[in-house]
């Protein structure tokens, strides 16, 4: 068996441009990724309210999976649709508890910490922008160098030269080493937008997985510890600075998610079971109640699971929202479809990682695929019954289905004898 080595290359390019172009085409076109559930634990009704978005509709729905007038639902969600609620006249809106709440008090009372599984396991590179904290003006200027983090020190270097600040380097190395700090730096995390309200510095955990702040001030260094040794490996940090000051950072480890309040220092989040690895997780803080959201990216219609805090992070009320099962069926019909027309899909992206990825996925339904496989030679033999077809491109379309008999028609048989 002789193989043309040009129609064969062309023949492999066409296949999988397929493998990627035939998935992503048929997902869009059937909207198969517009659905989403959402959800917000309400001070009014001590319950959490639940939308569903499907294309072209929103439904609001109580626990009990009664369906709610948008209008009527947006007004048990102060913190949420406070614009609205306002343009409505409803302030101030009282609880069944009694307690009352006012627009200013929605509008600049809530934070929302979002983490993802690709942003909790990707690495950032160690360098970071270190503003002026205590700016003559209101703004924040951005610096004119940027802050790298050895092994054993702080170095500064200058955007324009290239050149090493040795003093500023030194100066804050060592308020770094009679702060506490021992290195090497294990994770830091900095916010490299000067668009925001107020600046924290840098947040790191040291080689003693211990949690630091750096911050500069009127050019001098401030290293503050926040905490002690933080008996888990530190997977990711974040900074947050919000006006709202109801926390400006989070620290991921290996089973746990900690804010970084302004008031307490180091909270941690009720979240049992919880595994960086394959958990994304969505936090909405509030002066009243906070609403705590996950879910499980390695199930397939994986439950969303709600949890509401007091304020002091005690779980007040559970509730798991299920995919509803009309959707769940709708997706199976078109991954059958999916399978019949190609028995392998390439992914550039998932929800794992921040990569650009080259990822090979087998169809989910061997069924289908080998029914595809069937159909496309079956097509391939009708259309060559009266011409001379060659073992080497069955055994190509068995492999490639439906987009291996498409690049056959394209580009003609791969064998040295055509």
């Amino acid at each position: 068996m002789r193989i043309n080595i040009p129609r064969f290359a062309l023949f492999l390019i066409s296949v999988i441009a397929f493998f990627w172009f035939i998935p992503n085409f048929y997902t869009k076109a059937f909207r198969l990724d517009t659905f989403h559930i959402g959800g917000f634990f309400s001070p009014i009704t001590k319950e959490f309210v639940i939308w569903e978005a499907a294309p072209g509709k929103l439904t609001y729905k109580n626990e009990k999976g009664d369906e709610l007038d948008r209008k009527a639902a947006q007004k048990t969600l102060p913190f949420m649709f406070y614009n609205s609620i306002d343009k409505w006249g409803a302030f101030p809106l009282e609880s069944i508890d009694g307690k009352s709440i006012t627009y200013d008090e929605a509008k600049f009372g809530i934070q929302v910490l979002k983490l993802s599984v690709r942003d909790v396991l990707s690495d950032a590179l160690p360098l970071f922008v270190l503003f002026e904290s205590s700016p003559i003006g209101a703004s924040l200027d951005m610096p004119s160098d940027m802050l790298l983090i050895k092994s054993d020190k702080a170095v500064f270097i200058d955007c324009a030269s290239g050149k090493i600040d040795e003093e500023k380097s030194q100066s804050f190395t060592e308020a770094l080493k009679d702060g506490g700090v021992t290195f090497p730096i294990l994770k830091a995390f900095s916010n490299p937008t000067n668009l925001k309200p107020f600046d924290e510095g840098l947040l790191f955990a040291d080689s003693g997985n211990r949690l630091f702040q750096l911050k500069m001030l009127n050019g001098a260094p401030f290293v503050k510890q926040i905490s002690d040794t933080i008996d888990k490996k530190i997977l990711h940090i974040n900074v947050d600075e919000s006006d709202k000051k109801l926390f400006y950072g989070s620290v991921v480890t290996e089973d746990s998610i900690y804010i970084i309040t302004h008031e307490e220092g180091l909270k941690k989040l009720p979240l049992e079971n919880y595994n960086p690895q394959t958990i994304s997780m969505s936090a909405y803080l509030t002066p009243m109640y906070h609403s705590i959201i996950s879910n499980d990216l390695s199930v397939e219609n994986p439950p969303t699971l709600y949890r509401a805090a007091a304020k002091d992070f005690d779980i007040v009320h559970r509730y798991q929202k299920d995919v509803p099962q009309d959707i769940i069926q709708k997706r199976e019909r078109i991954s059958y479809v999916l399978s019949f027309l190609t028995p392998f899909r390439i992914a550039q992206f998932n929800a794992f990682s921040n990569e650009v990825l080259f990822d090979i996925k087998p169809a989910s339904s061997v069924f289908f695929a080998a029914l595809g496989i069937i159909f496309a030679l079956i097509l391939y033999i009708a259309l060559n019954f009266k011409k001379k077809f060659y073992a080497v491109d069955l055994i190509a379309i068995c492999l490639t289905g439906i987009p291996g008999f498409i690049a056959l028609q394209i580009f003609g048989s791969f064998s040295k004898k055509v």
